[in-house]
């Protein structure tokens, strides 16, 4: 009689574990997925009339303005200026020091862009960029970039 209550409380705790153990793995499903989807969603939102709702032709050109003016900051040497393009997201995520740190040995020496492709919610840029290294100088590799709009200004996604 005993080994029977025994056996009928542990099978009870046994499916209250798992049930546990499901729950908190919907839960903890949940949190991510909403802290992704507020990453991806600006909290304010952007302004009327932004570069969002513009045309791809307009967009497209204020990348290319922007993409270009980030690495010329980069090529100079202006490190500071060059973190002003990355986007808020990006910024929050890595400090100026520690994108100086990163970038500080680099020896750009010019870019060309290849190709600049713009949806609804970003830009990829395709360019060719030209840098000197140690052991060799005058190195062509290609680089693609992604660029976002927030605000009515497109900002570039640093993944550092």
């Amino acid at each position: 009689m005993v080994s029977d209550q025994n056996h009928s409380f542990a099978f009870f705790c046994a499916k209250g574990v798992a049930k546990w153990r499901q729950a908190g793995t919907i839960a903890a499903t949940l949190v991510v997925s909403f802290g992704l989807a507020s990453c991806a969603v600006s909290p304010v939102g952007d302004a009327p009339g932004a570069a969002a709702s513009a045309e791809p032709a307009s967009r497209k050109q204020l990348v290319e303005r922007r993409v270009a003016a980030r690495w010329d900051a980069l090529i100079k040497g202006d490190l500071g200026a060059a973190y002003e393009y990355l986007s808020p997201a990006s910024r929050e995520t890595t400090s100026l020091d520690r994108y100086k740190r990163l970038r500080q040995n680099a020896i750009y020496r010019s870019i060309a862009i290849d190709d600049i492709t713009c949806d609804t919610e970003a830009c990829t840029v395709k360019l060719r960029l030209t840098y000197d290294h140690k052991a060799m100088k005058g190195i062509v590799t290609p680089v693609q970039e992604t660029w976002v709009f927030d605000h009515g200004q497109a900002w570039y996604v640093y993944r550092g």
